[in-house]
């Protein structure tokens, strides 16, 4: 048998978001999906916005942050 893990990766993984990290359990509904993607990358401390890594190389070391992907999953009971 599947464990809750397994099913939500799963069912991240079918829309090409990698895998589950936040898993939430809703009764009322029959069918998992995603409720939210955020892909990774290095983002600016003030704008949010994703960098390439030339603007990285360049000057952007210090105004920059890893985002890691979080996938939050809900799954019926």
């Amino acid at each position: 048998m599947k464990t809750q893990q397994q099913i939500a990766n799963a069912i991240a993984r079918k829309h090409g978001c990698g895998k589950a990290s936040i898993i939430i359990i809703d009764p009322t509904i029959s069918e998992g999906f995603v409720k939210e993607h955020i892909r990774f990358g290095y983002r600016k401390f003030t704008t949010g916005e994703y960098v390439p890594n030339k603007y990285r190389a360049n000057f952007g070391w210090k105004n920059t942050y890893y985002q890691p992907a979080i996938t939050t999953v809900v799954l019926p009971q």
